[in-house]
């Protein structure tokens, strides 16, 4: 049931949020921060159990850990960026927000480089 736990937090911070914009919006911005953080901290045993089968699941396959590695950066980079992009849009700058997205998406393609030149090298040997 955690998922209430989870829903209540982002109610509670909704509702909060709300009541406090009319007044004092700078407190308002401050709160919603908060009970962001609040739910991703509730999440971080989640994250941990996904790494570990995922760790599992990539050392019983033969994958080699560095693509491993560079998978989980990529993850991490969307999540943080999207999760940037949100407060920031939330303050009232939509324009800043899809900066850090597009920031996000061509730091994921920089990182997925290696990714991309070992699958062009693998289908350029199997078609020799």
């Amino acid at each position: 049931m955690e998922i209430v736990k989870i829903a209540s937090i982002g109610i509670i911070t909704a509702f909060c949020t709300l009541m406090l914009k009319e007044h004092k919006s700078d407190v308002a911005l401050l709160v919603g921060i908060a009970g962001g953080c609040l739910i991703l901290l509730s999440l971080v045993d989640y994250f941990v159990n996904i790494f570990a089968v995922i760790s599992s699941i990539v050392d019983k396959s033969g994958i080699p850990s560095k693509l491993f590695a560079i998978i989980l950066k990529i993850i991490g980079i969307g999540y943080i960026a999207d999760f940037s992009a949100g407060i920031v849009e939330d303050a009232g700058q939509k324009s800043l927000s899809e900066k850090i997205i597009l920031a996000g998406k061509l730091i994921i393609m920089v990182i997925a480089l290696p990714i991309i030149t070992l699958l062009f090298d693998t289908i350029s040997g199997l078609l020799q």
